[in-house]
């Protein structure tokens, strides 16, 4: 993640975080679990932080509900539907399955999305100090970049990855981001963690 921001950009956001396109043409269930617990980290945090929750969240439910029901319905993820596809034909207005297979698909999605919300909440409330020191720098720096992070959080636990290196030629040079503004987006950036390079993104639409 080359940076994080809470400056807001038009109407529809109050920050951003900047990713890193992937290169990963496969995704396993992990790491789309993994995934969905990230983007479930804004909501969760207000929870763990503040006495009320906000509208914000409200595409991060989005998705991670289309994630998680692709990976019942299209990915064959489900151990209680097995390894079946119950995509709708395009212009279809019926079901390809009957009611009661309905209310499975929709139990499913119910416990991947709990899976990860849980998963989330466990290492925030943990890591719940560090947010805090995060959260403090954010307010009064506004932008934070790579190297504020390991500053204030110690060295990452893993080697810069290939993509990085690529972008950044292995160092990114904070004093860039000392303005207000947010930045050039990266090539292949998106305000949330990128699709496998095999979906679309992960908002309900068909599957290259």
């Amino acid at each position: 993640m080359p940076s994080v921001s809470i400056i807001p950009r038009g109407q529809g956001a109050l920050g951003y975080a900047q990713y890193l396109p992937g290169d990963a043409y496969l995704m396993n269930y992990n790491q789309l679990m993994d995934r969905m617990a990230m983007t479930l980290g804004g909501r969760i945090s207000e929870e763990i932080h503040f006495p009320t929750v906000t509208t914000g969240a409200s595409d991060d439910f989005r998705k991670v509900t289309n994630m998680a029901r692709l990976m019942v319905t299209e990915w064959g993820m489900s151990p209680k539907l097995g390894p079946l596809s119950f995509k709708k034909e395009e212009n279809s207005i019926h079901n390809p399955f009957a009611e009661v297979t309905g209310e499975n698909i929709d139990q499913e999605v119910r416990r991947i999305v709990d899976d990860a919300y849980a998963q989330c909440k466990t290492l925030l409330v943990a890591r719940k100090k560090e947010v805090g020191i995060v959260a403090e720098e954010l307010l009064t720096k506004e932008v934070l970049v790579r190297d504020d992070m390991i500053r204030l959080l110690g060295p990452r636990p893993f080697d810069d990855r290939e993509e990085f290196n690529k972008y950044f030629g292995g160092k990114h040079d904070p004093s860039k981001n000392k303005d207000s503004s947010p930045g050039p987006t990266l090539p292949g950036s998106t305000d949330v963690p990128p699709a496998p390079a095999t979906f679309t993104e992960l908002d309900g639409k068909d599957v290259k």
